[in-house]
């Protein structure tokens, strides 16, 4: 034993190794065989279900969304915008269906005719045929057709779940099998292999105890007194190695003076990069090639960090910036629905002038003075609605300079831009004001996040349908902070969304509700642009925004 390679040992182990690996490879080939047959059903039903699911099901859906959109459509432009998605979608279902039964096909060309009748009357004018149309016989038929559809489902989901039961009986069953022969020639082969490892982790061993001298010596190449010997007597590979090991030991005693001074002077540079100093170079030279490659690699990394950082600096504003552009069109959204419930009123009353001029004029003599009268009445609510106009302008206007202003005074600002969506929706703004105060800023970009917060509160108990909807504003005057307080009655925050809130394109209202850029630039606002500070917080009513701002 002593006289061969280990290699030649290894082989011997290595082919009764391959003799038992043969023998489990034969169960295991029986095994799968029976078991691919089971999985096998079990996927092609599950994907049958899954065709279901997106080539029928999602687009039959996305089909009666699109009708029931282009039905309620307010105008006739945005009517033919719906209609252009209609004819793909119907097509894309034809081709689907050409394939299926009798039964499923001519359900699926009753509802395409209902369809395209109630896109008939829509596109004719005929709004009130294409809701009478689309909320009875189609839906009807759509349901019908999606219950058929489901059903086939459900069918292919119990014949899975059949599959899936007989395959685990066949896998408890396979299992057994496998640990008895593990165990059968596991217990052989230990036995076998036994005494050759034996012998082989003596030598290794002693390999590692010599290695093991020889870290310690690196540790401390001059406090180190014993002798780096590894003593092996046989000829085989273990016995070359430590032979080779102990020239190379040697060698590197010699050499590593010069060694550990390149490695204290890479350690030194490493230092000076933690602390962010740039410009210093690896300069001394070792007898190892690989220390040497080492150096060279450090000194290119040095050389090039500080342009990565400025690519990186670079990358982060254009980044923001686009976060800022796509803040900009939300607002600008937002400002659109705001000018929107601000102008309802005034429009009500414009109509409300015109339709009494038009019913004296039926029914009576309209007097000179009464209709002057009346266009003056109707010249300033226009005049009121063009302030309006300005008042939304100069709000989204940003900041170039900071000037000093009134905390409350911005809040306010930020409230008159919102006010009418809220009285709109019933929900009510109270005010705490314990003492106002005056700080240094840019005052629209603060009124901005202001409105964030509002807006999300405001979505958030219009969203929860909240009984006796409220938000409550309160500004404290503390002696180095002033603290503002949002806190809406929509029942909080989910635990698990509380911290990603301020993260950007973040957002719990759905990705057609919401960019999730809001709450990200309240915080860049506040925190980049203020120095301040803001978080969130549950309370027992609902969710608590605080900003801090010197």
């Amino acid at each position: 034993m002593n006289n061969l390679k280990i290699r030649q040992k290894f082989f011997i182990l290595g082919f009764i190794a391959l003799i038992s690996l043969l023998l489990l490879a034969l169960l295991s080939l029986k095994i799968n065989k029976d078991s691919f047959t089971n999985s096998n059903n079990v996927v092609v039903n599950f994907k049958d279900t899954q065709e279901i699911q997106t080539f029928y099901i999602e687009e039959l859906f996305l089909l009666r969304e699109i009708t029931l959109s282009l039905v309620i459509s307010p105008n006739d432009d945005f009517k033919k915008k719906f209609d252009e998605k209609i004819s793909p979608i119907i097509k894309r279902l034809d081709k689907n269906f050409s394939n299926e039964i009798p039964t499923n096909k001519k359900a699926w060309e009753d509802y395409k005719k209902l369809v395209l009748k109630t896109r008939e009357y829509s596109l004719e004018g005929f709004d009130e045929g294409a809701f009478m149309n689309t909320s009875s016989v189609e839906r009807d038929s759509f349901y019908f057709l999606i219950n058929k559809l489901k059903r086939i489902q459900k069918k292919n989901l119990q014949e899975s779940e059949k599959n899936l039961s007989e395959l685990k009986n066949d896998i408890k069953i396979n299992n057994i099998y496998i640990v008895l022969a593990v165990l059968i020639i596991g217990i052989f082969g230990f036995i076998l292999n036994l005494t050759v490892i034996l012998k082989i982790i003596k030598q290794i061993e002693s390999v590692e105890r010599g290695l093991q001298k020889f870290f310690k010596y690196l540790t401390n190449p001059t406090a180190y007194k014993e002798q780096l010997h590894i003593d092996i007597k046989s000829k085989d590979e273990l016995g070359l190695m430590a032979e080779a090991i102990n020239t190379k030991v040697k060698l590197i005693k010699e050499n590593l003076q010069d060694d550990y001074r390149l490695i204290q002077e890479a350690t030194l540079t490493l230092d000076y990069l933690k602390e962010g100093k740039f410009g210093k170079r690896l300069e001394k030279q070792a007898k190892s090639n690989e220390l040497n490659v080492l150096k060279n690699v450090m000194n290119e990394m040095i050389g090039n960090l500080e342009n990565k950082i400025l690519e990186e600096i670079n990358h982060r504003t254009n980044q923001e910036k686009l976060m800022i552009q796509q803040s900009k069109l939300a607002a600008m959204g937002e400002m659109i629905g705001n000018i929107a419930h601000q102008w309802r009123q005034p429009l009500g009353e414009i109509n409300a002038v015109l339709m009494e001029i038009e019913t004296i004029i039926r029914y009576g003599k309209l007097e000179e003075v009464h209709l002057l009268k009346s266009i003056e009445t109707c010249n300033e609510i226009a005049e009121h609605m063009s302030t309006t106009i300005s008042d939304f302008q100069n709000f989204f206007k940003p900041s170039k300079q900071k000037d000093k202003f009134s905390v409350l005074e911005v809040c306010k600002k930020a409230i008159a831009i919102i006010n009418a969506s809220l009285k709109n929706n019933n929900i009510e703004l109270s005010f705490d004001i314990q003492e106002d105060n005056t700080i240094e800023g840019y005052s629209n970009e603060f009124s901005h996040a202001i409105l964030n917060i509002i807006s999300n509160a405001k979505d958030a108990l219009i969203t929860r349908k909240t009984k006796n909807p409220k938000i409550i504003l309160s500004i404290k005057v503390g002696k180095e902070f002033t603290v503002i307080k949002i806190e809406d009655n929509a029942g909080g925050i989910k635990l698990k969304d509380i911290n990603l809130v301020f993260e950007p394109y973040f957002t719990t209202k759905g990705e057609k509700r919401g960019t999730g850029i809001g709450l990200y630039m309240t915080k860049v606002i506040i925190e980049d642009n203020m120095h301040g500070f803001v978080d969130v917080k549950n309370t027992k009513r609902g969710a608590l925004f605080r900003i801090k701002v010197k």
